[in-house]
């Protein structure tokens, strides 16, 4: 309860701050224009000044939703996608807003090309600037507002589209055979290859161990030995040698060692994935 309140504070400050901010934006852009124009002894027209500063106002119609749709996103891409089409359709908003404005407000209207390109010469590396900015800022603060339950699932759910759930092999003919990676028993070392023990036979792949294991889901496939890496939905018995070590049995009746190095981790991986108690 307590972080939805917070969350709830920060989303209804949200416009006042985009409102702020962007008064101060103008205010700054106007006076650096006056500076510029006395730098440089030429005409300074206030009026021209605060339309071209309409350029922050689009932010206060813009960054709450650009805000909103953020949160609403979990991989990174996507979030990366969102950045960029903000950005575009800012820079086509402000030579619209300058060319509507000055249509009907002012003397000379300013055509929205002409616009267009002395935004991109002007305003588009600091418009990529800011809603980067603003994307690094939401993302850290909504990271922080989640529960630790929902942060760790989420972090979860992003590595698990990682996860390899299938390799290639060659048989004894040299024929190419898929094999689903949760039919896989184990693998062990046999450098410079890799053994794959399937259901239905062993292969030789040419992989190292290492390699392998970061593509390999850790809650379903464990490092039992520095040579050995074992399916844990496949283990059927667990039997300690009470030396620290373990004898664990698959379903096709293999019996591999647990090595005492590995061991705290494969229980807890195993417990986790079957909530069995290990003695």
């Amino acid at each position: 309860m307590k972080t939805q309140a917070i969350y709830s504070i920060f989303q209804s400050r949200q416009k006042y701050i985009f409102v702020v901010c962007s008064i101060l934006f103008i205010a700054a852009n106007i006076i650096l224009d006056y500076l510029f124009t006395v730098f440089q002894n030429s005409s300074f027209y206030f009026s021209e000044s605060l339309l071209f500063s309409s350029y922050w106002i689009i932010y206060i119609l813009l960054a709450p939703l650009f805000f909103k749709l953020v949160e609403q996103l979990s991989k990174i891409t996507s979030k990366l996608l969102l950045t960029s089409s903000v950005i575009v359709l800012h820079l086509i908003i402000y030579p619209a807003l300058v060319w509507i404005i000055s249509e009907i407000f002012y003397n000379h209207t300013f055509p929205y090309w002409q616009t267009f390109n002395f935004t991109i010469s002007a305003y588009f590396i600091k418009t990529v600037i800011i809603y980067g900015f603003l994307l690094v800022i939401i993302t850290i603060y909504s990271q922080k507002l989640l529960p630790p339950a929902i942060a760790k699932r989420t972090i979860g759910e992003d590595k698990t589209e990682s996860f390899i759930s299938s390799l290639i092999v060659s048989d004894s003919n040299s024929k190419k055979i898929v094999l689903a990676v949760d039919d896989i028993l184990y693998f062990s070392a046999n450098s410079p290859y890799i053994n794959i023990y399937h259901h239905s036979k062993k292969y030789l792949h040419t992989e190292t161990l290492k390699s392998l294991e970061s593509q390999l889901n850790d809650n379903q496939f464990v490092r039992i030995h520095k040579s050995c890496i074992v399916n844990i939905n496949k283990i059927i018995s667990i039997q300690s040698r009470h030396n620290g070590d373990y004898d664990v049995t698959l379903l096709d009746n293999t019996t591999l060692r647990v090595s005492r190095s590995y061991a705290k981790n494969f229980k807890d991986k195993l417990s986790q994935q079957h909530r069995v108690t290990t003695k």
